[in-house]
């Protein structure tokens, strides 16, 4: 099957050092949530990153907003003094002294998706380091798809009331939307000296949003796989759906899959389904599957999902929107076939082919039930795996050696 490519514009472990020459560079990672190994996929990208760049000689070390309940012990950590905001003096002069005293040459910031990009600036922060921006979220999160983020709620004839005055609203929310997102990416592409995309599909997009940047360089570099892939056991894989992942409403919309499972599941009654994650939406999901008197399905937590990757045979994603879904990879890598709505402009980067996974219309649940159907109704066919190169450490840390050594 063919596969795209990137260009410079168990977790993976290295049994052999990739051979490059770099000099040693001392780099900050930020994320306003712990940088965690077992925690999100934004968290798990960079704590990967960061271990791979270390293993290669740099100095590594972690900053975060929130404090971590129980730090990794291999590279220091540190937390900005107030957590209770991060846009305040205090926070500022701590993350200008932290940079001076470790000597930083790059400060990467993980939440560059979010508001956090406003305060690792060069227009705020009085730094020598290159400010490196990471976005791990489509650049069109919350734009397209728009009326699909609208809370819907007919219960009462109040909550009827909003929701038909928040939808005639939907056409001034989505320009106003708009608008702060351009602002955003100017602004980010005025105060960084580099910006970092998962995909060129998401720098295109930038450009196409914002314009040609003033002063920052654009990459498009993936994420590093979670796990080394396997050979599938066919004799461990069961009639078992997955789907791993927080379970929050707008981006996840894990009631989708409920919908689709209420239209399979009495096809096919010796299939489970599996949910793993947690999130806000995880009691609604439940008393959902409980109304549509739904059978074989299991709300599992937080757990280790190596094992439920081991043993499924399809892993089902119905996002909203998406950056670059660390769990197709981790499926693909334990031959567990996604099926994906093809909602975000680096699906096709991920799936480039039906071999590889399936990709459904947004956000048709008839087509996506069909397909479900199918896969569920034949023999156990592996999925092709080529495209998985593309995330190797060999691929990716090149990639990532040129942004930061590439001088302004």
């Amino acid at each position: 099957c063919a596969i795209p490519s990137f260009t410079c514009s168990k977790p993976v472990k290295f049994s052999v050092p990739i051979p490059f020459r770099h000099a040693v560079m001392n780099l900050i990672f930020y994320f306003d949530q712990p940088i965690l190994p077992h925690a999100g996929g934004t968290e798990r990208a960079a704590y990967l990153l960061a271990q791979a760049l270390s293993r290669h000689g740099h100095r590594v070390s972690f900053l975060s907003l929130r404090q971590a309940d129980v730090p990794p012990g291999e590279l220091p950590y540190f937390t900005l003094p107030r957590q209770d905001t991060l846009f305040c003096r205090e926070n500022r002069e701590y993350v200008e002294n932290l940079c001076s005293a470790q000597k930083t040459d790059g400060l990467i910031n993980c939440g560059a998706n979010q508001d956090d990009s406003f305060f690792f600036s060069h227009e705020h922060l009085d730094i020598q380091a290159s400010i490196i921006s990471w976005i791990s979220f489509d650049v069109r999160t919350g734009l397209d798809y728009f009326s699909c983020l609208l809370r819907k709620d007919f219960s009462t004839w109040g909550n009827t009331m909003k929701t038909l005055l928040r939808h005639a609203l939907l056409p001034c929310k989505k320009h106003v939307a708009v608008s702060n997102k351009r602002r955003k990416y100017r602004d980010m592409f005025r105060g960084s000296d580099k910006v970092v995309f998962l995909s060129p599909r998401y720098t295109e997009d930038a450009l196409q949003l914002a314009g040609p940047p003033e002063r920052a360089r654009l990459y498009a570099i993936p994420n590093l796989l979670t796990y080394d892939p396997v050979q599938p056991d066919l004799s461990g894989k069961e009639n078992a759906v997955l789907y791993v992942g927080r379970m929050a409403d707008s981006p996840k919309k894990v009631d989708r899959l409920l919908n689709v499972w209420k239209k399979v599941q009495p096809l096919h009654p010796d299939w489970h389904l599996y949910l793993v994650g947690d999130g806000p939406e995880r009691g609604n999901l439940e008393r959902m599957a409980a109304r549509l008197k739904l059978e074989n399905v299991h709300f599992e937590g937080v757990k280790e999902p190596a094992p439920y990757y081991r043993k499924a045979r399809i892993l089902c994603l119905t996002s909203t929107h998406e950056g670059m879904p660390m769990v197709i990879n981790e499926a693909l890598s334990y031959g567990c076939f996604p099926v994906v709505f093809n909602s975000f402009h680096a699906a096709e980067d991920m799936l480039p082919n039906r071999e590889t996974g399936r990709l459904i219309p947004p956000f048709s649940l008839r087509l996506f039930a069909r397909e479900l159907d199918e896969l569920m109704s034949g023999p156990y066919v592996p999925p092709c795996t080529k495209v998985l190169t593309n995330y190797h450490p060999e691929k990716v840390i090149p990639l990532w050696m040129e942004c930061l050594q590439d001088q302004p």
